[in-house]
């Protein structure tokens, strides 16, 4: 019997252990960077980046609209950015990859574009329906290279009225997901890891004003989670957990739900989140620029008055999108750990 009982004490005791190492605490993000600055010249035309991607320090990529399209993808090799001045059928909104020869561009025209590691070139164009004037790929998000979503809308000119759209690439082609119809447009998509479930974060235009919103997608059941007027949300996976930034506020997901994780309110702390490692180790946008947390403190870790649009993070390095909407500049800030 006694040993029956010790026995059942050290399965019992494996399995708290076990358990405990599911939820180990991350490490505290470090603060010590080094930081230069790089301007992105497209010479006489209208640029303005909005996505940045990369699959390590010397090979990251940023693209945004352009007044024309030759200047509308950069690439970072490590030494310098520089685009290759070719005109494209592109508009890019979004750019997500997990190869470095197999990187994805999300456009405005309804086009889908690859780059296979050499050039360029248009994977697919997709038709529309006869209500809506064009398509939008907003973002995009993966675990694996036959599993990636992208998120957008159906627009009309001239209307405050949009259709959400969600996309699939299962490895060989991209394809529309049935959804329901839903008046909004996806701005932002995260792939829970384990799940398979998509966190999307969206916008509905209202004459009143904007309306942020997030819903779950599991394959069956599109469930709106969040819903606020005013302002907008961002979705981020930060190691294993998605966490959405509204405002001041940070909400955990778990479970189709969403609770209250950080509340920044009146501390100038009012951007969403940008990119991060863990909870432990993320950048988040403010008043004075650009803010980290460790696990214990907010600090500004980069004071800026551009506007900080996106980020990505590539071993020891950092790469932030900033922008001079006055003057019409963008930037890269680039900080790589000591």
């Amino acid at each position: 019997m006694k040993n029956l009982i010790k026995s059942f004490l050290i399965v019992v005791m494996l399995l708290v252990n076990s358990c405990g190492e599911g939820i180990t605490e991350p490490e505290p993000g470090r603060r010590d960077y080094v930081w230069e600055v790089d301007e992105i010249n497209p010479g006489y035309e209208s640029l303005y980046l909005g996505r940045i991607w990369g699959s390590s320090p010397n090979n990251v990529w940023a693209v945004g609209s352009s007044s024309w399209s030759a200047t509308s993808i950069w690439h970072y090799d490590g030494i310098k950015w520089e685009t290759d001045s070719i005109p494209r059928k592109v508009d890019p909104f979004a750019v997500f990859g997990l190869l470095p020869n197999e990187v994805w561009l999300g456009n405005a025209n309804n086009t889908i574009w690859k780059y296979n590691g050499r050039s360029w070139y248009q994977f697919g164009e997709y038709a529309i329906e006869s209500s809506y004037d064009n398509m939008v790929i907003n973002y995009m998000d993966g675990i694996s290279r036959d599993n990636i979503y992208a998120v957008g809308g159906f627009m009309r000119i001239n209307s405050y009225h949009s259709k959400a759209l969600i996309m699939k690439f299962n490895g060989i082609e991209w394809s529309f997901i049935n959804i329901p119809q839903t008046d909004v447009v996806f701005t932002v998509v995260a792939v829970e890891p384990g799940s398979n479930i998509l966190i999307i974060g969206g916008m509905v235009f209202d004459p009143k004003g904007f309306i942020a919103k997030v819903y779950c997608w599991d394959g069956k059941e599109l469930k709106e989670i969040f819903s606020s007027l005013g302002g907008w949300t961002f979705v981020v996976r930060l190691g294993n957990e998605i966490f959405i930034s509204h405002s001041s506020q940070i909400y955990k997901y778990s479970d189709k739900k969403l609770t209250l994780w950080m509340d920044n309110s009146g501390k100038g702390i009012n951007g969403n989140i940008i990119c991060g490692r863990s909870r432990n180790d993320f950048f988040i946008g403010g008043n004075n620029g650009i803010y980290h947390f460790n696990g214990k403190d907010c600090v500004v870790i980069y004071k800026t008055n551009l506007t900080i649009e996106r980020g990505v993070i590539v071993r020891d390095n950092v790469f932030f999108i900033g922008i001079d909407y006055f003057n019409g500049k963008n930037y890269i800030l680039h900080g790589k750990l000591k």
